[in-house]
């Protein structure tokens, strides 16, 4: 069980004004997903640019942002989403007066990144690849945890899943397994408890991940007194194949 806490990761720089957590990746122990956790100051961008050997999906966690894809440029805020398909332009940038928090999931343990010169811009979101917050309803996953369904085929991805959900004090997302593919649970809010193989009580605090490979039993529930929120990433299409067990 790749577990990484946020506090034990290096950060790195990508860009002037920016700081990266590597939360997951071929060399943090996965064979199926990169996962990273960034922030930019107010006025940074990212280039413009396509990954030519897998698609990602962004995140927004904290901030009013500008997104850019396929020639498209819009804003978005916390809550909302984009998938950039392999081999699509796109790009990310802090439009507010505070930092803007991005946490990005590709289905590929190395991903491949390629500058690319920028279009005339189409000021709004394109038709496909934006997930608006404010324009979808959470539903009740379990008792007590609701759950948005962010990206998947009805996005336009064609390898990825991307969840969130909010664990009320107490609530428990019941075990199970993957059959071939591995899971990230990456809790960005609060503080949740893990349940891997035989260890039902592995702590996972504000900002860690920890990834479970295919066929071993995991769960997650609230021990705390707050409420938390986790991120579910999934290298799959949905729905993923998904095994309960006790």
């Amino acid at each position: 069980m790749p577990l990484n806490r946020r506090s034990d990761q290096p950060t790195a720089s990508p860009m002037p004004g920016s700081s990266m957590y590597q939360m997951m990746g071929g060399e943090l122990g996965s064979k199926m997903m990169t996962v990273g956790d960034l922030t930019l100051e107010p006025g940074v961008s990212s280039v413009y640019h396509v990954h030519p050997n897998t698609e990602e999906s962004i995140f927004v966690a904290e901030g009013e942002v500008e997104l850019r894809l396929d020639g498209h440029r819009f804003r978005a805020k916390a809550g909302d989403c984009m998938i950039a398909r392999r081999g699509l332009g796109h790009g990310i940038g802090n439009a507010g007066d505070t930092p803007a928090r991005f946490i990005v999931m590709y289905p590929n343990p190395s991903p491949e990144r390629e500058v690319v010169p920028e279009p005339e811009w189409v000021d709004g979101p394109p038709e496909q690849g934006v997930y608006f917050r404010d324009q979808h309803e959470s539903f009740e996953f379990m008792p007590g945890v609701s759950r948005y369904d962010m990206v998947g085929d009805f996005l336009g991805a064609e390898s990825s899943y991307v969840s969130e959900l909010t664990f009320e004090p107490g609530s428990v997302a019941t075990n199970h397994f993957h059959p071939a593919h591995e899971e990230s649970m990456f809790c960005y809010e609060g503080n949740l408890t893990a349940v891997y193989g035989d260890d039902d009580n592995v702590p996972l605090a504000e900002g860690d991940l920890f990834m479970c490979e295919p066929t071993v039993r995991h769960g997650i529930y609230n021990a705390s007194g707050a409420v938390a929120r986790l991120l579910a990433l999934h290298p799959v299409l949905n729905p993923p194949p998904r095994v309960d067990v006790d």
